[in-house]
């Protein structure tokens, strides 16, 4: 036999060699179990907590002439961009009746928020919402400037959704204190404008979220003519107004050719500015202040 041929007789077996051993030491593969189905009870979800029936005469009102200590803040939330673009494009909720406001959800009643806020239905801004529940913001003082400062403005409460009708609006303002400047933006145009005077020195226009109330008072002969409510009240005075117990801020034209930094905290401005907003500004719209 050739020595060539020798050599591939070889290569052969060794290679059935490393055949044969390579499949001799191959893992057997382990067996498959396919286990019975657990039969296992399912559990409902439980159901929320019924709320137990609350006396709103028992609870101070939110509206601007009352205080109502235990409120929540807003936890820098900002008002809510709306599910239903057709109704606005920020989320507010229109109060149907007179509702129980909680400092949380399922939580104590701390307020009774009326369906009409200073002889004008209340609407206002949502901030959050979980299942049935509304946060919302309020035109109502936690506590006077001389108790705790951080509690006068931005104030909210859960409400149930079921009491309210899902509501918005287009439009947003913003107070530029520095600029003496409020910027108009009603969901179609912006436009800047400027403002005759907003809060001095020792008494400043709140640099907090706020709301348009809705109220509107025509007063010829007085020094704000024409007044748009806003909800926040000074920080730093207790009362101003007698009449009402209150030192609430608001838009209103004025007769004084002052201008500046020299209000109460009021923004003044011209009738043409004034204009701009009267019977068009939906109550619930929110003004930013920097």
């Amino acid at each position: 036999m050739r020595t060539t041929e020798r050599v591939r007789l070889a290569a052969a077996a060794l290679l059935c060699a490393v055949v044969v051993t390579g499949c001799a030491d191959a893992p057997t593969p382990e067996t498959v179990v396919v286990r019975a189905p657990v039969d296992a009870p399912k559990t409902a979800v439980p159901a929320p907590p019924t709320l137990p029936a609350v006396d709103l005469s028992t609870l101070p009102v939110a509206e601007p002439r009352n205080l109502v200590p235990g409120l929540p803040g807003t936890d820098g939330l900002e008002q809510r961009r709306n599910d239903d673009p057709a109704l606005g494009t920020w989320k507010t909720a229109s109060v149907l009746r007179d509702t129980a406001g909680y400092d949380a959800v399922h939580g104590t009643p701390v307020a009774a928020v009326p369906a009409v806020t200073l002889d004008v239905p209340t609407v206002l801004p949502v901030i959050d919402q979980r299942g049935g529940w509304l946060r919302v913001l309020v035109a109502t003082r936690g506590a006077l400037p001389s108790q705790d400062a951080s509690q006068v403005n931005g104030r909210s409460v859960w409400i149930r959704a079921d009491d309210t009708a899902p509501a918005g609006t287009d439009w947003r303002l913003h107070l530029d204190l520095a600029a003496l400047t409020l910027t108009v933006d009603d969901g179609t145009t912006t436009s800047t404008v400027p403002v005759k005077a907003v809060g001095a020195p020792g008494t400043p226009t709140p640099a907090v979220p706020q709301f348009v109330v809705g109220s509107q008072w025509e007063q010829p002969g007085t020094y704000t003519p024409r007044v748009l409510l806003l909800s926040s009240q000074s920080e730093t005075i207790d009362v101003y107004d007698t009449a009402t117990g209150t030192s609430a801020t608001a838009i209103h034209t004025s007769p004084f050719a002052a201008t500046g930094p020299i209000s109460n905290g009021c923004i003044r401005v011209s009738e043409d500015v004034l204009d701009l907003l009267w019977d068009k500004v939906p109550a619930g719209t929110v003004l930013t202040v920097s």
